[in-house]
């Protein structure tokens, strides 16, 4: 008997719950560091399903560098104001609904994906560096190039809203 299913639903359970941590928490940094848990238990089920390369990945770009990014911005945006804490939210209940149903929606599409998945034959596509390349840079070119603007996006967002931040958190002096 093998250890593989073992370990593959012990980090889907520790998935599920930091997953659930990432949404429930009051915290802005506990967010953030629980999303660095849901990157690894992520990257480790990649690793176990033997898409490697996939993995390793996930791990290096997320948890390497969007993760840092996200923490930085937690840092110094300081969101624990009193402010900030007690504002009222009620007008963000409908867009949660919204996207408590659009999460349902998916959810119900992967369900009937994997259930239609059980019907077929076992492929010998893995995860290699060669497919994925090949798959990434030929029928996928124009994602990958719009996934780099976003993040090139993202980056220049970063930096502003930290810059505003640092300038907005010091009182100018009158001398």
């Amino acid at each position: 008997m093998t250890l593989i299913p073992f370990f593959f639903y012990l980090c889907a359970a520790v998935l599920v719950l930091a997953s659930l941590f990432v949404v429930l928490a009051r915290n802005p940094l506990y967010n953030v560091l629980a999303l660095v848990v849901v990157i690894f238990c992520l990257s480790t089920l990649f690793m176990l399903l033997e898409a490697y390369f996939v993995g390793m990945v996930l791990l290096l770009v997320y948890a390497g560098a969007v993760l840092v990014f996200f923490l930085f911005v937690v840092m110094c945006l300081n969101l624990n104001t009193p402010s900030l804490i007690t504002a009222k939210q009620n007008r963000f209940r409908l867009w949660g609904g919204l996207a408590a149903f659009m999460f349902l929606a998916g959810l119900f599409l992967a369900l009937k994906s994997f259930i239609a998945a059980q019907n077929l034959e076992q492929s010998s596509i893995r995860g290699t560096i060669e497919i994925i390349g090949k798959i990434l840079f030929t029928e996928y070119l124009l994602p990958f190039e719009l996934t780099s603007l976003l993040l090139l996006i993202a980056i220049f967002g970063i930096v502003s809203l930290a810059k505003g931040a640092l300038y907005f958190g010091k009182e100018e002096s009158t001398t």
